[in-house]
């Protein structure tokens, strides 16, 4: 008995040591880059490094908040009548549709970024637009909003348009009012992923955006390519962090304790 509770005791102080090696390793790079933000003259703590944030720096974060709304409407747009189609309309080649359409997501984004170029650049004339980069980064983000819609809609029973139509509700009424709220932990994981690359992306950014429009992350990019990582610059790059953290707790918060209770989380 004493053996096994021993054994037992030892497993279990290894499993957490290795959890919190683990979270160690993994926060360690951010803890880091945070403390930096706050380095001043001669090793010093500077609060007025965050003051860029909210000075120069404002105009670079309400790019990519716009550039990011306007790429979740595109997205919900497209992805919701699209999920829709190909989980509840039997058609040839579907799988390949499917994997077709999800191609971005293993595609290396310097190849997306080069392919992009050419289509808007030379084919559509788009890259002296902010559309062109909305465009760009729905392309890019499109397979994360469709896969969790995809996934919903397996999920629910088609009983329930079956039943709302008996009752003599539309094929509209019954998307709206009973469709649409039932996958509501599929929308808004679709959102909480492609909000989370979008507003992080520099790479597409790049690529094509106009002359002029700087998103926080490209801003980031150049001036570490420029000027090296200054405290300034770090702490940008920290308020980028603190935003994408501050999201995914309010998914969990709103939408994962109320609508996914457990089933979506993995």
């Amino acid at each position: 008995m004493i053996r096994y509770f021993n054994s037992r005791h030892l497993g279990d102080i290894l499993s957490h040591g290795y959890i919190w090696f683990c979270l160690l390793l993994f926060v360690t790079p951010f803890l880091a880059l945070f403390n930096y933000s706050f380095s001043g003259p001669q090793g010093n703590y500077a609060v007025e490094n965050f003051k860029y944030v909210f000075g120069s720096f404002g105009s670079n974060l309400v790019w990519s908040f716009r550039i990011s709304a306007l790429t979740l409407v595109l997205n919900l747009i497209v992805s919701l009548p699209a999920a829709y189609a190909m989980v509840r309309y039997p058609f040839p080649g579907k799988r390949i549709l499917f994997s077709g359409l999800t191609l971005p997501l293993y595609v290396p984004g310097a190849v997306i970024g080069i392919a992009l170029v050419l289509t808007y650049n030379f084919t559509y004339r788009l890259t002296t637009s902010m559309w062109g980069l909305v465009l760009a980064m729905t392309v890019g983000t499109f397979p994360l909003m469709l896969t969790p819609l995809v996934v919903a809609l397996k999920d629910l029973p088609i009983l329930f348009e079956e039943a709302a139509q008996c009752l003599g509700a539309t094929k509209w009424q019954t998307y709206w009012r009973i469709v649409f709220p039932l996958i509501g932990p599929g929308i808004s994981a679709g959102l909480l992923l492609s909000f989370i690359i979008v507003f992080n992306e520099y790479l597409v950014t790049l690529f094509v955006h106009p002359t002029g429009l700087t998103t926080a992350p490209l801003r980031v990019f150049n001036l570490v390519r420029t000027a090296g990582l200054l405290p300034t610059t770090a702490a940008l790059a920290v308020t980028m962090q603190i935003i994408s953290f501050i999201a995914v707790i309010a998914f969990f918060r709103i939408f994962g304790t109320r609508y996914l209770k457990g089933t979506y989380l993995i």
